[in-house]
C-alpha cells in the first residue's frame, strides 16, 4: 500500500443503485453521498437536443419505447425513468447546472457527432475545469481533441483483458491526449496502472454495479494497491465506507514499527 492515500469517490450513470440511472435524482444522490465524479451518458435527440441516456432505446429505463433519436425532447420528457413518477430524461445542459460547483463529471458520448456540441456546451456552463469527455468511439476523442484541445480534457477506456498486455498509455496519450485513464479491473495489471501513472494520467477504475459489498470491498482493496486513484459503482456510498477503511487501514501500518505500508 502507498502512504497518505486517498481513493476518490466515483459514481457510475449517478447513484444508479439508489435512484434511477441517468437522473437528476442520481446526481443528487451522488453528490451527497460525497462523489468526486459522476459519470453518465449522451446521446442527441430527434431534433437535436443534448439528452442523458445510456442506451441507445429508451426501453430498459423508461416506461416508453423508441429510439432516442427518433424521439424529441418534448417526446422523451414525457417518460418516467426507472419507474419513477417524477423523474425524466435530463439534458446535458441541466446535468452540468447540476454538478456545477459540486463534483466533477465524466461524461461518456454514446452516439457519434456529438463532440463538438458537447465540448460547447461544457464550456458555455463554465465547467470545463471540472468535465472530462470519454467514449468507446475514438473518433469523438479526436475530435474533442481537434476542436477543444486544452480546454476541455479527454479519457480512455481500457476494458478488455486481451488488450492490457499491448496497451501502450503513451501511444494512446499521443495520439488523443488524454489525461485520464479508466480501466475495469479485468483489465487492470500493477503494470497498466504504473505505467499511467508514471505518464502523468489519473486513473479510474469502474466496478460492476451488480456485486455484493464484500465483493465490491475486495475488489475495490485490490484496485487500491495497485495505485488507482479513484473507483466508482453505482453506489458510491460504499465506495466512500470502502475509501475511509482503507485509509484507516494503511495509517495503522504506517504507525507500526517495522511496518511498510
Amino acid at each position: 500500500m502507498n502512504t497518505k492515500r486517498t481513493i476518490l469517490v466515483g459514481a457510475h450513470r449517478g447513484a444508479m443503485c439508489h435512484a434511477p440511472e441517468n437522473s437528476i435524482a442520481a446526481f443528487e444522490t451522488a453528490i451527497a453521498m460525497g462523489a468526486y465524479r459522476v459519470e453518465f451518458d449522451v446521446r442527441r435527440s430527434r431534433d437535436g437536443q443534448i439528452v442523458v441516456m445510456h442506451d441507445e432505446t429508451v426501453d430498459r429505463t423508461t416506461d416508453g419505447t423508441g429510439r432516442v433519436a427518433d424521439l424529441t425532447l418534448e417526446e422523451l420528457r414525457r417518460l418516467r425513468l426507472g419507474g419513477s413518477a417524477t423523474e425524466t430524461v435530463p439534458t446535458l445542459d441541466e446535468t452540468l447546472a447540476c454538478a456545477k460547483g459540486r463534483t466533477r463529471l465524466l461524461v461518456e458520448i454514446k452516439a457519434a457527432g456529438l463532440a463538438e456540441d458537447v465540448a460547447d456546451r461544457i464550456e458555455a456552463a463554465g465547467m470545463a475545469d471540472a468535465c472530462t469527455v470519454a467514449s468507446f468511439q475514438e473518433d469523438e476523442l479526436s475530435r474533442v481533441r481537434a476542436y477543444a484541445a486544452g480546454r476541455v480534457a479527454t479519457a480512455y477506456f481500457l476494458t478488455d483483458p486481451e488488450r492490457t498486455a499491448s496497451f501502450d498509455v503513451r501511444a494512446v496519450i499521443e495520439r488523443l491526449g488524454i489525461s485520464l485513464l479508466v480501466v475495469w479491473p479485468r483489465a487492470a495489471t500493477p503494470e497498466v496502472v504504473g505505467a499511467a501513472k508514471r505518464a502523468g494520467l489519473h486513473v479510474r477504475c469502474g466496478l460492476r454495479d451488480d456485486l455484493s459489498y464484500e465483493e465490491t470491498g475486495a475488489l475495490f482493496a485490490r484496485m487500491a494497491d495497485m495505485g488507482v486513484d479513484e473507483i466508482a459503482c453505482g453506489r458510491p456510498d460504499w465506495i466512500a465506507r470502502l475509501a475511509q477503511a482503507y485509509a484507516a487501514t494503511v495509517s495503522r501500518m504506517n504507525e507500526q514499527p517495522g511496518m511498510v505500508a
